[in-house]
This record gives structure tokens, C-alpha cells and sequence, in this order.
């Protein structure tokens, strides 16, 4: 039998179907033949936008079509084929759409009367279980790498990124590897994904302890039996925290010297987590961190350069230096609880900017 070209809504030529036996489908006469037209689109886009199929299978019951009725996902351009010479009648029409192992990664399946020539326009919807794959990278802020974001005096820079998807188990990789700054082509590859369905992907870049510098979450669509490439830009969830304070002797205020106080434990607690920033392993507070009551840069008070996001409720213990006596001042003491606020992406570079504390 030949091969027959018929335009398809004047676009492209079309193939032809082998036909079974008398060259036509056997079944009751129920109307004029004709030719059928099968179109189709995949959750509602043409091939071009998925490319992991790379052909497409059509099945009608009881007809023998050419190449076992496998084509191009593209035929001459066009998503679709005509198959030639089909009596009047009921028919059901299946398009599988194939990856390149043969798989099926899309189906879809449509009914239709043969009355004359006919056009059938068939969307495929994505196979149960059929999977994909994702290409993740990032953008830091301004761009920066790794080793660039974090303390680098206590060798906490970001080293680290952990991947969650549709909050699941974290996969850890190096901060390096997704970083665009690092590689303009990094990226992590994400295997496995079920296609066609939307996915919550959060990632988190990280130091070796785990303290989490900056974070994205997104959502991605993956392709079935291909893959996407996302790029994300990961924000500050951190910010410094500058603190001073002063004394108060008796409704006199007074210095660290004045007070004979050489060293304050500061301590901070999460208003809305209720955490404590410096605890034991039970989570139950500790003093808190020993620092200075006058720092180097001969100022009353300390700086945190990274802390989480929040408002954070201050815990201040100044005890007097041994041998002059047994009293410690106290953040607090007049029944209202300090309060301070770290902002995402705000670095002071000093204690200077700090709210001012008073100790009783």
C-alpha cells in the first residue's frame, strides 16, 4: 500500500495506516467512511515543551496501523497523523506518549464517530508512576560564593546545602556544587520525581555545625521521563545582633567598672519558637555565653554577627567581681523583659548599634 500526504490544518503531511485485510476496518456501516485525523497535546502543550517524548503510539482497536502505529511526536510539525480509509462507525482512539526506552509516559484515550473525515483531538495526561528528574542550582545574594557567606574568623562559612522535596528527608550536598557563582553549569541532579505533578522543593545553605544561613523553597513541575532545570535564589534567614548595656545602682547609673563587674553572660530566648539560643542538651537555658563587660572597642556591650531571624527575649547576668561581693545584676529585674530584633539580612558591624540594656 502507499504512503498518502494529507494536509493537516494545511501544515503538515501526513502518514498513512495499513489497513487490516480489505484495506478497511471490519465493523457495522453506521455512517459515510472517512478519514481519521488524531491530534494531540500533552496536559495541554505540544511536543516541543516535552521533550522527553521523543514518539507517540496510536492504538484503534481492530486496525493495523503502520510502524505498529508509532511516529514522531512532530510529524512535518504538527502533533498529530492521518490515517486514511476507516468505515462509518464507533471508534475509541489510545496515544501513548513514549520515552526514548519505549516507555510510556503519557496516555490518553478518546471516543469518537467516523460520519465522513473526522478530527480527534486527544490530551495526554502524565502515567501513574511515571518519574522525572530535576536540575537544581542557586543564586547566593550578590552572588557570592560559598566561603563568602558567614563567619569566616570561625571558619563557619556555608559549606553545606541541604535539598528537601515535598518536605521529605534532606539530601546534603556541597554548597559549591549548586552554586552558580562556583560553576556557571552546576547544578544538583534530583532523581525519581514523580512527573507531572507540582513539587516543593526547600533548600538550605548551611555551615558544618548545620546553622542555616540563607533558604529558598519553590515549587517545580517535573517532566516525566525527562528532566527541568531550576535555579533558586536562597535568602537571608539570619542577621547580626548588636547589644550594649548599662547599670543601675540604686536609680544611679553607673559603669562596668563602677559596678566591679568584669564579665556579663548573655542569653537569648526565641519569642516565637520559645528556644534558647545558648542551652543544654535537654534544651533547658544555660548562663548563657561569657564575653567582656567592656569590649575592644572599649563599649559596654557585644555582637553576635549571625543569629536567626526573630524577636528574641534578653537574659543578662552580671555578677560583681569575687572579693567585693556577692551580688549579680540582672537584665529584667524591673518586671518588664527586654526585648531585641534580628532582621534578615541586617549586619551591623559593631555593638555600637546596639539597643541599650540596663542591668539592676
Amino acid at each position: 500500500m502507499h504512503t498518502t500526504h494529507k494536509s493537516l490544518f494545511s501544515v503538515a503531511a501526513a502518514l498513512t495506516m495499513v489497513l487490516a485485510g480489505s484495506g478497511c476496518i471490519i465493523g457495522g456501516n453506521q455512517g459515510f467512511s472517512g478519514n481519521i485525523t488524531v491530534l494531540w497535546s500533552f496536559n495541554g502543550q505540544n511536543c516541543v515543551f516535552v521533550p522527553q517524548v521523543t514518539s507517540v503510539r496510536v492504538i484503534i482497536p481492530g486496525a493495523v496501523l503502520e510502524n505498529n502505529g508509532v511516529y514522531p511526536c512532530l510529524v512535518n510539525n504538527t502533533a498529530g497523523i492521518t490515517l486514511l480509509n476507516f468505515r462509518g462507525g464507533p471508534y475509541t482512539v489510545t496515544v501513548e506518549g513514549l520515552d526514548v526506552a519505549g516507555r510510556v509516559i503519557y496516555q490518553g484515550t478518546q471516543q469518537f464517530q467516523v460520519n465522513g473525515d473526522v478530527t480527534v483531538a486527544v490530551n495526554l495526561i502524565p502515567t501513574t508512576g511515571a518519574t522525572g528528574g530535576a536540575l537544581i542550582s542557586w543564586v547566593l545574594p550578590q552572588n557570592l560564593r560559598c566561603n563568602q557567606i558567614g563567619d569566616a574568623a570561625t571558619n563557619r562559612t556555608a559549606t553545606t546545602a541541604f535539598i528537601s522535596i515535598d518536605n521529605g528527608q534532606p539530601q546534603q550536598v556541597a554548597c559549591s556544587q549548586g552554586n552558580q557563582a562556583e560553576n556557571p553549569a552546576a547544578a544538583v541532579t534530583i532523581a525519581n520525581l514523580t512527573g507531572g505533578v507540582t513539587h516543593t522543593v526547600d533548600i538550605q545553605i548551611a555551615d558544618q555545625t548545620g546553622f542555616v544561613y540563607l533558604r529558598a523553597v519553590n515549587s517545580l513541575v517535573v517532566n516525566p521521563g525527562g528532566s527541568v532545570a531550576a535555579t533558586f535564589q536562597p535568602q537571608w534567614v539570619v542577621g547580626s545582633l548588636p547589644i550594649q548595656w548599662t547599670f543601675f545602682n540604686q536609680g544611679l547609673q553607673i559603669t562596668c567598672a563602677q559596678a566591679f563587674v568584669d564579665f556579663v553572660f548573655v542569653n537569648f530566648r526565641n519569642q516565637q519558637t520559645q528556644t534558647w539560643v545558648f542551652a543544654d542538651a535537654a534544651g533547658n537555658p544555660t548562663a548563657g555565653q561569657q564575653v567582656p563587660c567592656l569590649s575592644p572597642n572599649n563599649l559596654q556591650g557585644t555582637f553576635f554577627p549571625y543569629l536567626q531571624v526573630g524577636n528574641y527575649e534578653v537574659s543578662l547576668q552580671a555578677p560583681v567581681r569575687a572579693g567585693v561581693g556577692n551580688y549579680t545584676y540582672q537584665s529584667g529585674r524591673s518586671g518588664q523583659i527586654p526585648v531585641v530584633q534580628v532582621q534578615p539580612g541586617v549586619f551591623a558591624q559593631s555593638e555600637q548599634m546596639g539597643q541599650v540594656v540596663p542591668l539592676q
